[in-house]
């Protein structure tokens, strides 16, 4: 649905607004408008006009950043990609402001309590595993080499069973479209 919602937004909102035509910005007004009411269409809260102008700053600086950010190295492009997307979804998902807020200051701000009290082995590990995944083998590169293996897979059971513990926190997050 998400490609009908986007196609609805460039059809009755972006298309009529100007579109790109009409300059730099007439077009960068037209993209902050059309993602600004579809944050709105979200939902009518400071979190989703945010979230709205946030996309919208984003899809204005991808116009003027251009071949600058083509010509990134592609695991700079992917990693940078994702950390924005994932900003944009703490807004999208915050029930208010403070909560964005807190929820950001939580990704960006080590703290005490937290598994690891140590900044740069944190850091290390985090840039290490995200080279690993986007530079490294996939399951298109191993295809006739990967053998199952049951140790393995209780490894990674368990890894990914102690990670959604620690991720879930005891508290109860309902799915986000059962709040609407």
């Amino acid at each position: 649905w998400h490609i009908s919602l986007s196609a609805c937004l460039r059809d009755y909102l972006y298309i009529p607004l100007g579109g790109n035509r009409g300059g730099g910005w007439s077009t960068c007004r037209n993209l902050m408008l059309t993602m600004l009411l579809g944050g709105l269409w979200h939902g009518a809260n400071w979190t989703f006009i945010l979230w709205g102008a946030y996309h919208g700053l984003l899809l204005i600086g991808h116009r003027y950043l251009g071949k600058r950010w083509d010509n990134l190295p592609c695991i700079v492009r992917q990693s940078a990609f994702f950390l924005l997307v994932m900003i944009g979804w703490v807004l999208f998902r915050a029930e208010n402001l403070t909560v964005a807020g807190q929820m950001l200051t939580a990704m960006f701000v080590p703290t005490a309590g937290v598994m690891m009290n140590n900044w740069e082995i944190f850091a290390f590990v985090t840039v290490l595993a995200a080279a690993w995944s986007m530079a490294g083998p996939n399951a298109f590169d191993w295809h006739g080499e990967f053998r199952w293996n049951l140790r393995t897979a209780n490894v990674l059971a368990f890894v990914f069973g102690a990670c959604f513990a620690i991720i879930m926190g005891g508290r109860d997050s309902p799915f986000l479209y059962f709040q609407f």
